[in-house]
C-alpha cells in the first residue's frame, strides 16, 4: 500500500469537521463563560465587601459616639457600657481608655487589633483594615479615635459568613462554566451535523461514480447555498462521463481498426518466417526483432480491446465450473512453468465457478509477468480463508516488489522498477491491469505480498459461488 502525507499532517491525526466544530464551540463557550464568571465574581465580591464594610463602619461610628457620651460623664460605668455594646457572635468591641483595654470578647481582644490600624487611630484618624487572625479567620477591624476623652474605640467583625457566600458563588460559577462549555460543545456538534448532512449524498454520489456508475447525479436542491454546489457537481459528473465515453470509444475504435492491418502484417510475417532459411543472415536478425514487435503489438491491441469492453460496460461473463487443480496444471504447462510446485489445500472446493477464458488470462498474465521480470514462478498455492472465498498465491524468484510500487504496478502501461530494468520491450504494460479488471468482474481482487521464498507473492482472491 502506498503512503500519503500532506502539509497539514497525517490524515489519521487530523480532526474531522464535526470534531473541529465541537472543539471550537466548546472552547469559545468556555472562554466566554470564564470571562463572564470572573467578571460576575469580581463585581459581586466587591459589592458584598463594600456593603459589609459600610455597615461595619456605620455601626462602629454609632457605638463610638455612645462611648464618647458615656466616658464624658463624671463617673462612667465602663463595664456596663461594654455590656450594652456587645454585637453578639458577629462582632466584638474593644475600648482603650486611660491606659486600659476593655473588650466584649475573650478571643477578640485588643491583641488582635493590627498595629497599622492602631497607629492610624492614635494619630487621630478613623480607619479600617481586613486581616486574618492566627487561626485563619477573616476579620474586619474598624477604629475610631475618641479625642475628647483621649481614648480609642475599635470594633472587630467576623467575615466568615461573607467568605462562605463568596465560596458558594465561586462554586456555582465554576459549575456554570463547565455546563456552558458542554452546552456550547453540544450545540457545535449539532450545528456541524446539520451542516455536514447535505454533504452525505454528495459523498455517496462520488463513491458511485468512482465505482463506475458514471450516470449518477445529485437531485435538485432547494437550498440556495447548496444549489450552486449541486449544479457544479452534476456538470462535473456529466463532463467526466462524456470524456470517459469518448476515450473509451476512441480506444475501442482504434484497437478495432488496427486488428485488420495487424492481422495481415502478422500473416505476412508468418509466411516469411517459414522461409527464414532463404533470408540473408543480416536480415534474419532484423526479422527476429520485427517478429517480436509484431507479436507484442498484436497482444497490446487485443488487450486494449478487452479493456475497452470492460470500460464500456459491455464485457460479458460466461461462467462455468472448472477443476481448479487441473486448471492450474494446464496453465503452468502452457506458460512455461511446469516445474513450479502446485499445492491445493483440502478445504478448497474441487470445482469453482469462473469465466474460464478470463481466469486463464488472469493466471497467464501473472505467470508471464513472473517470467519476464522475476525469473519465473516457483510455487502456486490455493487455500480457502473462509467458506465463501478461495485464494491463489503465485510465488516467484524475483527480488520482490517495493511496498510503494505494489499498487502502481496494476496500473495501465505500468511496469514498475523491475520492468524498467528488464527494458521497455519486455511487455505491453497492460497485463496486470487486465488481471484487476477480470477479477473485478468476478467479484474478486488481487494484491502483492512478500513471498516466503524471498521474491514477490501475487495473491488472487475469488468468491466460490456463481452468484456475482
Amino acid at each position: 500500500m502506498s503512503s500519503r502525507s500532506s502539509a497539514g499532517g497525517s490524515p489519521s491525526r487530523r480532526l474531522g469537521l464535526r470534531a473541529r466544530a465541537t472543539l471550537g464551540f466548546g472552547l469559545t463557550g468556555l472562554l466566554v463563560a470564564v470571562v463572564l464568571a470572573v467578571v460576575t465574581y469580581g463585581v459581586a465580591r466587591s459589592y458584598l465587601i463594600d456593603q459589609r464594610q459600610s455597615t461595619a463602619e456605620r455601626q462602629a461610628y454609632v457605638n463610638a459616639r455612645l462611648v464618647r457620651a458615656v466616658l464624658r460623664t463624671p463617673d462612667p460605668d465602663i463595664r456596663g457600657l461594654m455590656g450594652t455594646l456587645g454585637g453578639g457572635a458577629a462582632s466584638s468591641s474593644v475600648l482603650q481608655f486611660e491606659g486600659n483595654s476593655y473588650a466584649t470578647s475573650v478571643t477578640l481582644g485588643s491583641d488582635v487589633i493590627p498595629d497599622d490600624l492602631e497607629r492610624t487611630v492614635v494619630e487621630g484618624h478613623a480607619g479600617h483594615q481586613r486581616f486574618r487572625a492566627a487561626d485563619g479567620e477573616l476579620l474586619l477591624a474598624v477604629g475610631v479615635p475618641i479625642a475628647a476623652v483621649d481614648g480609642a474605640y475599635y470594633e472587630v467583625f467576623t467575615l466568615d459568613e461573607l467568605e462562605r457566600s463568596l465560596d458558594l458563588l465561586g462554586r456555582s460559577l465554576t459549575i456554570g462554566v463547565v455546563v456552558a462549555a458542554i452546552a456550547a460543545a453540544v450545540i457545535g456538534r449539532t450545528a456541524a451535523a446539520r451542516v455536514v448532512q447535505p454533504l452525505g449524498p454528495i459523498a455517496d454520489a462520488a463513491e458511485q461514480i468512482s465505482d463506475g456508475a458514471l450516470e449518477t447525479r445529485l437531485d435538485d436542491n432547494d437550498d440556495p447555498d447548496l444549489r450552486r454546489l449541486t449544479d457544479a457537481f452534476n456538470s462535473m459528473a456529466a463532463a467526466l462521463e462524456a470524456r470517459i465515453e469518448r476515450e473509451t470509444r476512441f480506444a475501442a475504435d482504434v484497437s478495432h481498426e488496427l486488428r485488420s492491418p495487424l492481422t495481415a502484417v502478422a500473416a505476412a510475417v508468418e509466411i516469411i518466417d517459414r522461409r527464414r532459411d532463404q533470408l540473408p543472415p543480416e536480415i534474419v536478425e532484423a526479422f527476429a526483432v520485427l517478429t517480436e514487435k509484431v507479436a507484442t503489438f498484436q497482444q497490446m491491441v487485443l488487450e486494449l480491446l478487452e479493456i475497452s469492453r470492460v470500460d464500456a460496460g459491455t464485457a460479458a461473463m460466461s461462467l462455468e465450473e472448472i477443476d481448479l487443480r487441473e486448471f492450474l496444471d494446464r496453465a503452468l504447462a502452457r506458460h512455461g512453468a511446469p516445474g513450479a510446485r502446485v499445492s491445493v489445500d483440502a478445504a478448497v472446493p474441487a470445482r469453482v465457478t469462473v469465466d474460464r477464458r478470463r481466469m486463464a488470462q488472469v493466471v497467464g498474465n501473472i505467470l508471464e509477468n513472473a517470467a519476464h521480470y522475476a525469473g519465473g514462478t516457483t510455487a502456486v498455492t490455493a487455500w480457502a480463508p473462509d467458506a465463501d472465498h478461495v485464494r491463489l498465491a503465485f510465488d516467484d524468484r524475483g527480488p520482490g516488489v517495493p511496498t510503494e510500487e505494489r499498487d502502481a504496478v496494476f496500473g495501465r502501461f505500468a511496469r514498475g522498477d523491475a520492468g524498467r530494468r528488464a527494458g521497455t520491450g519486455s511487455g505491453t504494460g497492460l497485463g496486470l491491469s487486465l488481471v484487476v479488471e477480470h477479477l473485478r468482474l468476478h467479484g474478486g481482487r488481487v494484491w502483492i505480498e512478500d513471498s516466503p521464498d524471498g521474491g514477490a507473492r501475487f495473491v488472487v482472491e475469488l468468491p466460490v459461488g456463481a452468484d456475482r
